[in-house]
């Protein structure tokens, strides 16, 4: 069985077709993204610490989306938890979540400097 984390950290297939093919503007979603996301994780970490549910859920649903649409599946699920959670308001193991999180992101980095 597949532990979660073996999950290749970017679906390179689903992201071409999102973008026609075109690998120069994939580059640049991709740029945006690793400049973007940063904000948003530490927009994350000072609403679970806030107990700002609203922000958790805004927050996480604006990366799950940005993630989704660069085939960052185990991003894209990790941010659907916690925007789950931010919702329901119930962080309870959140922080888990949130660390794994933080090293998918990480993974995307160094991954995307090699890729392009």
């Amino acid at each position: 069985m597949k532990e979660e984390n073996d999950k290749p950290v970017f679906d390179r297939d689903y992201a071409l077709e999102v973008t026609d093919g075109d690998t120069e503007f994939l580059k640049e979603l991709a740029d945006l993204f690793n400049a973007d996301y940063p904000q948003k994780l530490a927009e994350i970490s000072r609403a679970i610490e806030e107990k700002d549910f609203k922000a958790i859920d805004k927050t996480a649903h604006s990366l799950k989306g940005a993630s989704g649409n660069l085939g960052l599946t185990r991003v894209y699920e990790l941010a659907f938890e916690i925007e789950k959670m931010g919702k329901a308001e119930n962080i309870e193991g959140i922080d888990k979540i949130y660390q794994e999180l933080e090293k998918e992101l990480e993974r995307f980095k160094e991954f995307a400097l090699s890729l392009f």
